[in-house]
């Protein structure tokens, strides 16, 4: 519902995602997904770290691999801004630490700064063990502090969603190397 003298604001779309995951993993011989599917203990966790609740009972991480290695991971996910939801893309390394974070769609009249290479390079390197509070670890972004805190939640879910999907989907190197011992 949008306050009394607010207008929705048209939704900017700025990446196509079947375009930006065939992009960003060009050398990769193949994307596919795995539904993640936190268990009780790993929601809690989630939570907790965020300070938001689970939208959603499960999540599809993208996995690119060439042969029996795995290059990266890649989520699109959303979270609520002031009024609108935000759909954003995180990609990570083989170790899951972030390598790039995009703003896909924004909706909101105001705080698109997130969508601003300086704020976004500030997740590059994190990963399950970083903290992302605004104001100490990453800086706001000023007239856009709801979005960036969103985003801050957002991003901190995704780390923690693929670091599970890490510990789920072994590499097809160490899956042969298991059935064969």
């Amino acid at each position: 519902m949008l306050a009394v003298g607010a207008t929705r604001a048209e939704a900017e779309v700025y990446f196509d995602v079947r375009a930006l995951l065939t992009q960003h993993f060009q050398r990769s011989e193949r994307v596919a997904f795995v539904r993640v599917v936190p268990s009780a203990a790993e929601r809690a966790a989630i939570e907790q770290r965020t300070g938001r609740r689970l939208a959603r009972a499960s999540y599809n991480v993208f996995v690119a691999r060439t042969a029996s290695r795995i290059d990266g991971y890649a989520i699109v996910d959303e979270e609520i801004g002031q009024h609108e939801p935000i759909r954003f893309a995180v990609f990570f390394d083989a170790n899951g630490q972030v390598t790039r974070h995009e703003i896909v769609e924004y909706r909101e009249a105001y705080g698109g700064e997130v969508r601003h290479d300086r704020f976004r390079r500030q997740f590059v390197g994190r990963g399950v063990g970083s903290t992302f509070r605004l104001g100490d670890d990453i800086d706001s972004v000023s007239g856009a502090t709801l979005s960036a805190r969103s985003m801050c939640a957002g991003v901190q879910r995704a780390v923690m969603l693929v670091d599970i999907a890490r510990r789920q989907t072994p590499s097809a190197a160490s899956a042969s190397r298991t059935a064969s011992r």
